[in-house]
């Protein structure tokens, strides 16, 4: 089995929904970004309706960058909480899909002000970090990726 891994790219993905400030949900989303990718964001918006016919943008930026999505995981890995590290670890099959992209969710609100902190609420940032290699060599790179950040 290959058990070679390699970090292709991280994307950013947020819904700015009409109530709230596009400004400040950008802000949000720059604060789960080291801080020498902030200035190199590329926001792509997309229009479209919630279930009520609300208008809702979806806010994108993504960096195709090995080099530049390593620095956005360990930037954000050295951020979260041990709660927070042991919940990715413990349920990490739920994180990571077959095609080797490791998915997290972050909580808007709480990123707005400067802090990283996982969310299983709808009112979220979403952060999918994209490998080459096989889901479980993908897996095992990750398991140990607490050992090398703390």
């Amino acid at each position: 089995m290959d058990r070679e891994v390699k970090l292709v790219s991280v994307e950013y993905a947020v819904f700015v929904h009409a109530t709230e400030d596009f400004d400040k949900v950008i802000k949000a989303v720059e604060n789960l970004m080291p801080p020498k990718l902030r200035d190199r964001k590329r926001v792509e918006v997309e229009e479209t309706y919630g279930h009520y016919e609300n208008p809702i943008r979806i806010a994108r930026t993504s960096f195709r960058n090995p080099e530049y999505a390593a620095q956005a995981l360990t930037w954000i890995w050295s951020r979260l909480s041990d709660e927070d590290k042991a919940r990715l670890t413990r349920d990490l099959d739920l994180h990571l899909d077959n095609k080797s992209k490791f998915y997290m969710r972050f909580d808007k609100q709480e990123a707005f002000l400067g802090y990283v902190k996982l969310s299983s609420g709808d009112d979220v940032i979403k952060v999918v970090f994209s490998f080459k290699g096989s889901r479980e060599a993908v897996k095992d790179f990750l398991l140990s990726y607490n050992l090398r950040v703390v």
